[in-house]
């Protein structure tokens, strides 16, 4: 079981090298032999820490997680409330000026890999995912007042999913960057369409819904 007593900057030193060892070598290199002469500290102490794989993947995550939150934080007390989905969606499509994405895509992408065979894993992408579209359902709200809410869920469902896709793409199989602003312009249109789109019948009942 991860210990809470213990060195935060212990921890932290673990999941850096955890972080970068997934990014060089690819999720198939971590072991905890391969973490610790990374972190350059003992193979025990890493363990004291983390007693198996899952816990440190999982820490890695909420890790990963409280780095993007942080700069978009620092991003938000710069907008106005009206310009905060502007700045959510550009930065997530790492085209926010002076607010950049961590260089660590390729390892959110290895996580959701990871996730297959654990259901713990599982849980915490799928929570962070969804508080993401979460936020981006009131964002759009604030900003699209003409859209109704299973709108705005559909389009957070979307967003997400194709923020996720773009990135696959980009970060671990290397298509150029530069199709950020395509797909960041293609999130604009859809956002436009539904607007538009006065119909207002939901596709599916519960966006975000996951299998029992």
């Amino acid at each position: 079981m991860e210990k809470t007593a213990g060195s935060p900057e212990k921890k932290l030193q673990i999941l850096q090298a955890a972080t970068n060892l997934i990014k060089t070598k690819g999720l198939q290199a971590l072991s905890f032999e391969a973490v610790s002469t990374e972190a350059g500290l003992s193979r025990q102490l890493v363990r004291y820490y983390y007693s198996d794989l899952d816990m440190l993947i999982v820490a890695l995550c909420d890790h990963l997680g409280n780095g993007y939150r942080e700069i978009l934080v620092a991003g938000i007390v710069e907008v106005s409330q009206v310009q905060r989905l502007g700045f959510f969606l550009d930065f997530f499509f790492d085209l926010a000026d002076d607010h950049p994405m961590p260089d660590n895509l390729e390892v959110y992408d290895s996580l959701l890999a990871y996730a297959v065979g654990s259901d713990t894993l599982k849980n915490r992408l799928c929570d962070q995912y969804k508080t993401l579209g979460q936020v981006i359902v009131h964002e759009l709200a604030i900003a699209h007042p003409e859209l109704d809410g299973h709108a705005c869920e559909e389009l957070s469902y979307l967003f997400v999913s194709m923020m996720h896709a773009h990135w696959s793409y980009v970060a671990s199989l290397g298509y150029a960057r530069a199709h950020s602003r395509l797909t960041r312009n293609a999130i604009d249109r859809l956002i436009a369409s539904y607007v538009n789109d006065a119909s207002r019948v939901p596709v599916i009942e519960r966006p975000w819904s996951r299998d029992a």
